[in-house]
């Protein structure tokens, strides 16, 4: 068991070496100053003695309290951005952690940044527009252009609307349908 809190009177000597610390020195939870609410969670007094703690309280899960409130506080750092769209992201992925902070009056600019980022973090090594693709299509959820977005990717491979299909087939083999097309 720790020792309990060094009186203030305590010479340095007589704890140990002066600015020697011992790792019972550093354990927090054996003062009577400080009451464990549940894992990692603790309450610790401001004044002499023990702190106040009620058992419901140190008993009760309060993840979706604690959810509710970062919910709060993010949305609120957000909004004071000075932006039309912004976010605040934290991702898991593959056991890392990133972090994406972006704001815009473009809501598209804002969507590519935020596509962008997470499919650089789930695959760095492939081209986030591929990466991006490869994802919406595994997906299965339907995207949909315009008409005439078709036309500068005929343009691109020197292709009219009077050359056969097989012919913009044959110029996609290489690389693929990118819309919008690469200058």
């Amino acid at each position: 068991m720790a020792p309990a809190d060094p009186s203030e009177d305590t010479s340095r000597a007589t704890r140990g070496e002066e600015g020697v610390v011992r790792p019972e020195d550093l354990d927090y939870t054996a003062s009577e100053r400080v009451a464990e609410l549940s894992d990692d969670r603790y309450v610790v007094a401001t004044d002499e003695g023990p702190p106040s703690v009620d058992e419901e309280d140190a008993d009760a899960d309060d993840s979706e309290d604690r959810g509710a409130l970062a919910r709060q506080q993010m949305a609120r750092y957000v909004s004071d951005r000075d932006a039309e769209y912004g976010f605040v992201l934290t991702a898991a992925i593959d056991g890392e952690v990133g972090h994406l902070e972006h704001g815009s009056d473009d809501v598209a600019e804002a969507f590519g940044e935020l596509a962008t980022w997470y499919t650089s973090k789930i695959d760095s090594d492939t081209d986030p527009a591929a990466a991006l693709g490869i994802l919406l299509l595994a997906s299965e959820t339907p995207v949909s252009f315009p008409a005439k977005s078709l036309a500068p990717v005929l343009k691109r491979h020197g292709l009219t609307l009077d050359d056969p299909i097989e012919d913009l087939v044959e110029a996609l083999a290489g690389e693929g349908l990118q819309i919008p097309p690469e200058e």
